[in-house]
């Protein structure tokens, strides 16, 4: 139970086990106490005793608090598996992974949190409305983190789960269709939203992997959906006067090229336009004319 864990911790701390390991575990009940919002209904627990860490070695606290934290959350889903819990839920968790040394166990820690969360989408899928955009974002933001986390302390590439990808493919659909510089967009989003004083830096690692989320989503509209904004992407970029937001509508509209169910019709579409006075829009026009 929450509350028990949050005892057990700080119990910790007044012990001779937590010596050597009592700043990262400071961090870590730090972020468990801004989690509490997602155990309101936690019920007593009176007759449970707290963990005992006495024969965990510090090395594993951490590990072992972590694993509290994700089975006391997911028996909170039954009941409410909306965005915003699962946005508080990843971000806590990914607080509780870089209190962690960088290294094996960060890495493998990451991967775990992950692997939990895609059994937990496949039982209790979490809901938001069609205007939220900051709770899922919240959980889009810290997934890829560690999946960047396990990349970077386990040297392997991550492997995308298709649960991972279906929770977040309508979400990126919205974008995708709402705004032209839609990657862009999200992007910004991310680098303005409340990040509970995590810092990060989203760079080219950040974006690559979510531009493979983000084609996963426009690859799975309808048919339909896809040529029309494909070929609205494509007249922007003719009309616009700096090449630098050409780029920017171009690197959104090449990743829904790659979808061999529309690039032959984009391909006519694309010769069918005149060329224009600029020499970046005329070259994009003969790239994409070639299905």
């Amino acid at each position: 139970m929450y509350k028990l864990l949050v005892e057990s911790i700080s119990s910790l701390l007044k012990s001779k086990y937590s010596k050597g390991n009592r700043l990262h575990l400071r961090s870590v009940l730090s972020a468990l106490k801004q989690a509490a919002p997602l155990f309101l209904s936690d019920p007593p627990n009176a007759e449970l005793q707290q963990i005992s860490f006495r024969n965990i070695e510090s090395e594993n606290q951490i590990p072992r608090i972590l694993d509290e934290f994700m089975d006391d959350f997911e028996r909170t889903l039954s009941t409410n598996s909306s965005a915003k819990n699962y946005s508080l839920f990843s971000m806590t968790a990914l607080k509780i992974i870089k209190s962690l040394d960088a290294g094996n166990k960060r890495g493998l820690a990451s991967m775990h949190v992950i692997n939990r969360l895609e059994k937990m989408f496949l039982k209790y899928p979490f809901k938001h409305s069609k205007q939220a955009t900051l709770d899922p974002l919240g959980t889009i933001f810290s997934t890829i983190e560690m999946m960047l986390e396990s990349e970077k302390n386990l040297g392997i590439a991550y492997k995308f789960d298709k649960t991972i990808l279906d929770q977040f493919a309508q979400f990126m659909q919205r974008y995708y269709l709402r705004f032209d510089d839609s990657l862009g967009k999200i992007l910004d989003d991310i680098e303005k939203m409340p990040k509970s004083r995590l810092t990060v830096t989203l760079d080219q690692n950040y974006r690559t992997i979510l531009e493979k989320i983000f084609q996963y989503g426009i690859t799975s509209l309808p048919q339909e959906d896809k040529i029309k904004k494909a070929k609205e992407l494509l007249e922007k970029i003719t009309q616009q006067k700096e090449d630098s937001e050409a780029l920017k509508l171009y690197n959104v509209l090449k990743l829904a090229c790659d979808d061999k169910d529309i690039r032959s019709e984009i391909a006519s579409f694309a010769r069918s336009i005149n060329k224009t006075e600029k020499r970046f829009s005329n070259t994009i026009l003969d790239e994409l004319s070639r299905p």
